[in-house]
């Protein structure tokens, strides 16, 4: 419970991270991605990787929408990218990470989203999705997405679509 209530932390804060500003990689500083779903395009900026390989070891991938940062992408719920799951027993170190694929998981509690952005009619929450990090040097991580979402609109349900993401991540390490 624990582990999810952290998860679930850290999904919100990076969320609410475009609203506010406090968690967000200093300008100039972070890494950028992007993500497409059924057609739409969605530019995120200040892309961060956090991992812990501690005990319950996880990791998050967050950052703010481009466009729009300031506005809800649904009422009460800030736009942008949480990406979050487990990792591997394998990974004890950031150089662990390349070449490994790690399951988005996603719990459907409160107002979490994997990402939601302006225009885009719902939150969306990981069915069958998957992080490839392609490569890390320095504090870069480079990675892609894929998978099905389930698109949750203001009556709480709505159809399964399948998005794509590519970007770089400024890695942050919690261990």
């Amino acid at each position: 419970m624990h582990r999810v209530l952290s998860m679930l932390t850290i999904v919100i804060s990076l969320l609410a991270g475009g609203c506010s500003g406090s968690d967000a990689v200093e300008a100039g500083k972070g890494g950028s991605a992007r993500v497409a779903l059924e057609g739409a395009t969605y530019e995120v900026r200040d892309v961060a990787m956090t991992i812990d390989v501690g005990e319950d070891p996880w990791f998050s991938i967050g950052g703010d929408p481009a466009k729009n940062p300031n506005e809800d992408c649904m009422p009460g719920l800030g736009a942008g990218l949480g990406l979050y799951g487990d990792l591997p027993a394998a990974v004890h170190a950031p150089s662990d990470l390349a070449g490994q694929r790690l399951r988005v998981d996603f719990t459907g509690d409160g107002d979490e989203a994997n990402f939601c952005f302006v225009g885009m009619g719902g939150l969306a929450g990981a069915e069958e999705a998957w992080v490839t990090i392609h490569s890390v040097s320095g504090d870069r991580v480079n990675f892609s997405m894929t998978g099905t979402f389930k698109i949750y609109d203001q009556n709480g349900d709505g159809p399964i679509r399948s998005a794509t993401a590519t970007g770089t991540a400024v890695l942050r390490s919690e261990t």
